[in-house]
């Protein structure tokens, strides 16, 4: 008696390993992008990362340690913003991201000749640690922050995961390697503190940092 069940065609194994072995790949691969990209980001003077070494430098780590994981939680935050819809909404108006890059371009540039003109400790740069609430709403004005959570969701999505898993990938990934990274600046800036008590010295430093941090400006326009 005949069957009214469609065989499918057949394929041999090795070809649909190979094809699951690309797919793993490319998944590994999209990952790995994303880290480099999170890392080059994260790690390259900007707002965040002037308020954390001003902050190690003024408070040390331990005190500066809520606001490292509030950086954190604020850019995974802002992420998942991103890829709920806001950033579809951003790049709709018309010369949004013109704006937001010379918004940032300045604002580089302002705290640049703020921290060239402060003292190592100097309260002009900050004048008490944040906290995680602080530290995270923070990112939601932070130009950088903007540029790289919209880059970030453009970018990186992983296309074959759900959308809310793609974004929390994404978010969590982000998070992750900020917080890293965010640690360093602020035990860069507390353990600056603790080998140069010079006044000299610590100026200097703090004009080389400036000079950088004015440099960054270039990456926004790339």
């Amino acid at each position: 008696m005949q069957g009214s069940y469609k065989t499918a065609p057949w394929r041999p194994l090795s070809t649909a390993v190979h094809g699951v072995s690309n797919d793993a790949a490319r998944e590994m691969s999209e990952l790995l992008g994303l880290v480099g990209f999170a890392f080059v980001g994260s790690i390259t003077p900007g707002p965040n990362n002037t308020l954390l070494w001003a902050s190690g430098i003024r408070f040390g780590f331990r005190r500066t340690a809520r606001h490292v994981v509030g950086t954190a939680v604020g850019m995974g935050a802002l992420v998942l913003a991103v890829a709920g819809g806001i950033g579809v909404l951003f790049r709709a108006v018309p010369g949004a991201d013109l704006a937001l890059k010379v918004i940032g371009s300045a604002y580089l540039i302002y705290l640049a000749f703020r921290i060239a003109r402060s003292h190592g400790s100097d309260r002009t740069v900050v004048s008490r640690p944040l906290g995680i609430l602080n530290g995270a709403a923070f990112q939601f004005a932070n130009p950088k922050a903007w540029l790289f959570a919209l880059a970030a969701v453009g970018t990186f999505l992983p296309p074959g995961l759900a959308p809310v898993a793609a974004a929390l990938t994404v978010a969590a990934t982000s998070a992750v390697i900020i917080l890293g990274t965010a640690a360093v600046w602020a035990a860069g800036g507390a353990t600056l503190n603790r080998i140069v008590d010079d006044g000299r010295a610590q100026r200097a430093v703090s004009i080389a940092l400036a000079l950088v941090l004015a440099a960054s400006v270039a990456f926004i326009w790339i």
